[in-house]
């Protein structure tokens, strides 16, 4: 419920945004790369490009945008990896990771850098999404609540979760610039976002 709730302010600020039909066409079309991003490589543990698009599509389009994206995103690739009582942490902890990458970039320093965006999600992958989904595990998978197994469950993430951000900054590293320019003439083009063309 926690988690469930943490989505309502978010959502509530996306709601003021006037989005539509082809906004929520170039939404669902970037949730569905991503989607595919991570079922593609379903056979690798946390080796998925998904946050790395989604940080991509977050900077181009806006945080709040980025939010929604992660969560949309998690929920609907669970339906081939399954759902659960974890759902919700992984959504909130994609959407948060995607949103904090998308507001540190908005620093025009690093936003101009692509090494920088490329380390920023990556780092941002590791602790934001890594805390909140370890979260989601010690509240599921424990009963006591204590300090050791609190860190052991912290402990326990950490591999998998360096791997992820990993992922997330070598996929922005090689993808960032290309993928981005990309998004950026659409965005134009089609006056997206409140966009206009130029």
């Amino acid at each position: 419920l926690i988690a469930i709730m943490a989505f309502v302010p978010f959502f509530l600020n996306l709601k003021k945004k006037k989005l539509g039909s082809r906004e929520l066409v170039i939404m669902a079309s970037v949730s569905a790369i991503a989607v595919v991003s991570r079922v593609a490589f379903f056979q690798i543990p946390q080796v998925k490009p998904m946050c790395a698009i989604l940080i991509i599509s977050a900077v181009v389009f806006g945080k709040e945008i980025g939010f929604a994206l992660g969560a949309l995103s998690m929920l609907l690739s669970n339906l081939f990896f399954g759902q659960g009582a974890f759902t919700p942490f992984q959504m909130l902890g994609m959407a948060m990771a995607v949103y904090v990458s998308a507001f540190i970039c908005e620093n025009k320093r690093i936003r101009k850098s692509n090494i920088l965006i490329s380390i920023t999600g990556g780092l941002v992958c590791f602790i934001v999404y890594g805390i909140i989904v370890d979260f989601g595990s010690v509240v599921l998978m424990t009963k006591d609540f204590s300090i050791g197994s609190i860190i052991s469950i912290y402990s326990s993430g950490v591999v998998y979760n360096l791997i992820h951000g990993i992922t997330t900054f070598l996929i922005l590293l090689i993808g960032y610039k290309p993928i981005s320019e990309k998004l950026e003439r659409v965005k134009i083009k089609y006056e997206l976002f409140g966009e206009g063309e130029i």
